[in-house]
């Protein structure tokens, strides 16, 4: 220990010398091993802390896959009730559902009108859950079925803001979509179940013998102890088996059930870009550590006689390597603290840059298991990277250190080309970061310019959780006063707005063409829209026309279908006059016929990656809609005229979201963004890290190379001869390390090739214009260097020390 004491305290001593050398480490390894931490931080909490639940690694969920929705989470009641009675491998099975579909609820009092989201769950989910309230109590039987007594939990945040901490709430009665509920529980401080915390959960209160392929349940269980996902998976194949047997009419080969982790439904689409992150980030830290092996390399080369002199005293070999490798953990250990620090900050600020659908259920700060994280990879770095420069500078010849005049000791072929093939490998990784960056920039460009198939701009989006279901008055007296406005160039309604993440579908059988039993059905979404929709959103109508006022009479079945509905259903046919039934197949006991009057533009209504919805539009007006206004002036400007018709129109009436339809699609790429905003800071960093070891391994080779450099110039060789040789070593080097890093990007863009829209992973621009960038970047690094060799003076490089 008392050895140990001192060469830290020798080490720490050399560092105040070389302060410039020492800054410098310190710096690279922190940025290094703090993005690393961010990164490493986040992906511990979305993908390894345990969610917010009792025993959250035996959560499943139970799903149907529709292979011909391309879609699955959703369950029917009667499947529910199966499952539950026919598994073996669950010790308890929940259901739950949103009421409406944006999963909110108009809560309204004394306290006036309010928003608040919520769930519909059957009785035993808190069970599920492992959840108990803090106050009162969880569903009962006779509350969760049809009919039943009308109960509410509420969340800790509601009950503190808008009912001040009463114990006495329990019992209360509260209004909730126009219909009484009596609280019966309030939740603990913190728990949600969604990334948007619920602040009211009623009982789901369905009939479970009836409802075949509603489509409406989301299915949780809990593991029996010692159950896997594999055996689970098993049991419930079995049972969809019987299932298929015992109800035929209601089976479609089509469909399939699945289970999976409760945390792939937090993280499913998630994973991708934050392993990619994390893959990023190790590469950042790769380089940083490279750049740490040559500053130590040249710092030891400078150090050549003090080491010879050592020796010559009596210091073994090991001990001086000792010594050395101190100085590199104390470098390391020094940049550890500084990437601590960095982390803790980035941390919050990656976090408040995630978009809401991004939020983990459980956070952590920087805890125990990333400080050890953070001392981990900083023992790494100094064993995997000040190892071989600490024994290769205790390794110089004693006669030949200790002579006065020598300049290059350790510069001998074999460790110059170890110098060059660190750069090269650094100049790799970067290339490497880069090309993977380039490829989601181009995505992300690709991806802004898609056509959605509406026209974002000048467009208000109101939503109207309307409480009343078929007040058709309602609409269209709101929709005949905000058309009166004078900035209003046309205004509509429509049940699910586009990139509101919510949809409907519904089967469909065309006419003539009565479905096969046992085969699979025709689907397509479902839209309520009013006659002014297509217009206010920019929807261009391909054939036939629009609605009118007379469409809305029950009798007219009209119907208005997409491009993509049109081509699909009816191949090289006009499908204006042509008829089709909705609910017509073995599922519904009731069909609507309706005859197609228009065609129009299709519209990416869950993203701009996504393919363009299969979607039939109809005249109605019902329940809870979404405004849309098309505007002459800025659409914000109408805000509050539009709040101030509806609260003239119905003073009762809350509004769901207020913005624009650009902010919206704004929000729908927000994901893309945050990814490739880190991706960017990322490769920026790495090639600036690359440029830095490029220009110090140059800087120091001239420094060392004085002598030779002053013999060429004596001997005839002009300074542009000096300087193309430097700049020719240089690039060298540069064109290496990029040749090698864009062979590796061929091989590691395929693994984000899922990040990517509308270019391929081996898209040849992108590879092209990062290897002119990292070429370029090369040459500006080793021009500096080179022009400060191309000036110097034979006499002073020739003369002896």
């Amino acid at each position: 220990m008392g050895l140990l004491v001192q060469d830290i305290r020798y080490a720490l001593r050399m560092m105040a010398r070389h302060r410039g050398f020492a800054v410098l480490a310190v710096i690279m390894l922190a940025l290094g091993i703090g993005v690393t931490t961010t990164i490493f931080t986040a992906a511990k909490d979305f993908l390894l802390r345990p969610l917010p639940f009792a025993n959250s690694d035996r959560l499943v969920m139970v799903k149907w896959y529709d292979r011909r929705l391309q879609a699955s989470g959703w369950a029917d009641p009667p499947s529910f009730k199966f499952w539950q009675e026919g598994n073996r491998v669950f010790e308890d099975m929940a259901a739950w559902m949103d009421e409406t579909g944006t999963g909110h609820h108009n809560l309204s009092g004394p306290e006036g009108p309010e928003r608040v989201p919520g769930k519909q769950a059957s009785a035993g989910f808190f069970r599920v859950l492992g959840v108990r309230p803090i106050l009162g109590r969880t569903f009962s039987a006779a509350e969760d079925r049809e009919g039943g007594t009308r109960a509410a939990i509420i969340s800790y945040a509601l009950w503190q803001d808008r009912y001040g901490g009463n114990p006495q709430v329990l019992g209360k009665p509260i209004t909730l979509d126009g219909k009484d509920y009596t609280v019966v529980g309030v939740l603990p401080s913190g728990f949600h179940f969604s990334t948007t915390p619920e602040q009211v959960w009623l009982p789901l209160a369905i009939s479970f013998d009836s409802g075949y392929g509603s489509y409406g349940l989301n299915v949780i269980a809990r593991l029996k102890p010692g159950v896997t996902l594999t055996q689970a998976q098993a049991d419930m194949d079995a049972i969809t088996a019987h299932w298929s047997r015992q109800f035929p009419q209601f089976w479609s080969a089509a469909q399939s059930v699945g289970v999976e982790s409760l945390r792939n439904r937090y993280t499913r689409d998630l994973r991708p870009a934050l392993l990619a992150l994390l893959a990023a980030a190790g590469l950042v830290l790769l380089i940083a550590c490279a750049n740490l092996a040559n500053l130590l390399l040249a710092r030891a080369n400078a150090r050549h006689r003090e080491t010879a002199i050592r020796r010559a005293l009596g210091a073994s070999r090991n001990r001086l390597a000792r010594q050395m490798l101190t100085e590199s953990a104390v470098l390391g250990l020094l940049g550890g603290a500084g990437g601590l620090l960095i982390a803790v900050n980035s941390v919050r600020i990656f976090y408040a840059a995630l978009p809401s659908q991004w939020q983990p259920l459980t956070r952590g700060e920087i805890d125990a298991s990333a400080l050890a994280f953070v001392i981990a990879i900083s023992i790494l770095t100094v064993l995997l990277f000040g190892m071989a420069p600490a024994w290769s500078a205790t390794g110089v010849e004693l006669n030949e250190g200790l002579k006065e005049g020598l300049r290059v000791p350790l510069t001998g072929t074999r460790r110059r080309s170890f110098r060059a093939a660190l750069i090269a490998g650094e100049i790799a990784l970067a290339a490497m970061l880069l090309i993977g960056t380039g490829l989601l920039i181009r995505s992300f460009v690709r991806t802004s310019a898609t056509n959605m198939g509406f026209r974002p701009e000048s467009v208000l989006k109101v939503g109207i959780p309307r409480i009343k279901w078929g007040d058709q008055a309602f609409y269209t007296n709101l929709l005949d006063r905000v058309t009166a406005l004078p900035q209003v160039r046309a205004a509509g309604v429509i049940n699910i707005s586009p990139l509101s993440g919510e949809g409907w579908s519904q089967d469909i059988t065309i006419e003539g063409h009565p479905p096969v039993p046992g085969g699979d059905l025709l689907w397509a979404a479902h839209r309520s829209v009013s006659p002014g929709y297509f217009r206010a959103m920019g929807i261009p109508l391909l054939q036939g026309r629009l609605f009118v006022p007379r469409d809305q009479d029950q009798d007219q079945n009209a119907a208005i279908i997409s491009e993509t509905m049109a081509k699909r259903y009816w191949p090289g046919q006009n499908p204006l006059g042509k008829r089709f039934g909705v609910n017509c197949a073995r599922i519904w006991p009731q069909c609507y016929w309706y005859s197609i009057v228009g065609v129009v533009g299709d519209v990416k209504e869950l993203g701009a990656t996504a393919e363009p919805a299969t979607a039939m539009y109809f005249p109605e007006m019902a329940g809870e809609m979404t405004l849309v206004i098309r505007s002459s002036a800025t659409p914000g400007s109408l805000a509050a005229a539009v709040r101030q018709i509806i609260h003239s129109i119905d003073p009762n009436q809350p509004l769901g979201r207020v913005g624009t339809m650009e902010s919206v699609l704004a929000e729908s790429l927000a994901p893309q963004r945050v990814t490739l905003a880190i991706a960017v800071l990322f490769a920026a960093l790495s090639l600036l890290l690359a440029a830095v070891g490029i220009y110090g391994v140059t800087s120091y080779s001239v420094a060392q190379r004085l002598h030779e450099l002053g013999v060429r110039m004596a001997l005839g060789a002009a300074r542009d001869d000096i300087l193309r040789l430097v700049l020719g070593e240089g690039l060298r080097v540069t064109l290496v390390g990029a040749g090698v890093g864009s062979l590796g990007a061929l091989i590691l863009t395929r693994f984000i090739s899922s990040l990517l829209y509308g270019v391929r992973a081996t898209d040849p621009l992108t590879f092209i214009l990062v290897a002119l960038a990292v070429t370029v970047t090369g040459l500006l690094a080793t021009l500096i260097p080179a022009r400060r060799a191309a000036r110097v003076d034979p006499m002073v490089a020739l003369r002896c020390e």
